[in-house]
């Protein structure tokens, strides 16, 4: 069976975009980023990625899943990187929207990504590094157990 898969996704510092890749090319998938119009009905698979927001998608994807269409038939995927949580409850989210539109919800991916806060003490580099490697290898094992 052939399936086409598209990969949309968000990324502000070019970390949830690593992983977007390393899926897209695992399964010669199309890539676009959310801000650009996509029609999801061409296709049969629809991963959908996220950095997570305040314990939830990031506002660029709310509204992406908030204009999808009917997903009858289709099948859709979430994926996202976090700084500490919120993955679990960003991938329940994307789960939520895609049932709510009909498409049948295969599963979830989240890994953490590098990210930088400042604090009291100053700026504080976190997860430096990641995603790694290691982190889109394990994608790329996620998308071919899906497709």
């Amino acid at each position: 069976m052939n399936v086409r898969a598209l990969v949309v996704y968000y990324s502000e510092t070019g970390n949830t975009e690593k992983v977007a890749k390393a899926i897209a090319n695992a399964l010669n998938a199309e890539l676009r980023r959310v801000e650009e119009a996509v029609d999801v009905l061409g296709y049969d698979l629809l991963f959908i990625g996220t950095p997570v927001h305040y314990f939830g998608p990031a506002k660029p994807v709310i509204r992406f899943l908030d204009g999808l269409p009917d997903l009858t038939g289709k099948a859709g995927v979430a994926f996202c990187t976090f700084h500490n949580s919120g993955d679990k409850k960003t991938i329940s989210y994307i789960r939520g929207r895609l049932e709510e539109r009909g498409a049948r919800f295969l599963g979830g991916f989240s890994c953490k990504g590098e990210s930088r806060l400042v604090a009291n003490l100053g700026p504080r580099i976190f997860n430096k590094g990641r995603p790694n490697e290691e982190d889109l290898r394990k994608a790329e094992e996620f998308a071919k157990t899906i497709a």
